[in-house]
């Protein structure tokens, strides 16, 4: 299997093919919906020209949302849930060595999740259906299957590179593991920044 982006084919398709092969090896339960979800999630994040957020953090996306009028407040929550979902699944790295950890994450993201389906469901007919409560209440199995993506995009031929200079950045316990499972000796871990 490669990971190369096929330059004919588009982002989606190619993500498409990634979730699909991902949550058959995590065994993962989502409905067409929270896959396809998932999919367009990858595939906007992926983009080089989308607009940087105007909040850096979770925290300051919650107080924008708490008083935002009902618009607002679902797009803030559901970037908010995206932001955490995409930053535990996909780059988990960027999550260790600071305040807060993955938890914190996983925790804020399911609830934005879940008021998300609350502001939907309340001010818009329930626009979505259950797809954001499938989010809240499978977080982690959707952040398992980004996971898996994220490996299936490693298998490129400078993977190795990219997983030592990532493990000399942050230290990371998993990622040196996984470079000594591939027969890396490695010098003692880096200092945390």
């Amino acid at each position: 299997m490669t990971s190369q982006v096929d330059p004919t084919g588009n982002l989606f398709d190619w993500f498409h093919d990634r979730v699909d092969q991902a949550k058959l090896a995590t065994g993962t339960e989502l409905s067409d919906d929270g896959k396809l979800y998932l999919v367009q999630l990858l595939a906007e994040r992926a983009r080089s020209d989308r607009d940087a957020p105007t909040a850096h953090t979770l925290v300051e996306l919650h107080a924008r949302a708490l008083e935002a009028p009902p618009a607002e407040q679902a797009r803030t929550y559901r970037e908010l849930g995206d932001r955490a979902l995409y930053t535990v699944g996909y780059f988990p790295e960027s999550a260790h060595g600071r305040t807060v950890g993955p938890r914190y994450y996983a925790d804020m993201g399911a609830a934005a999740y879940a008021r998300t389906d609350q502001v939907f469901k309340r001010w818009f007919a329930d626009a979505f259906g259950e797809l954001f409560a499938e989010l809240a209440h499978r977080f982690h199995a959707a952040a398992e299957v980004l996971t898996e993506v994220r490996r299936s995009c490693d298998a490129h031929p400078d993977f190795v590179m990219r997983m030592y200079e990532r493990w000399l950045a942050t230290g990371d316990a998993a990622v040196g593991e996984r470079l000594r499972a591939m027969g890396l000796v490695l010098p003692p871990p880096p200092e945390p920044a």
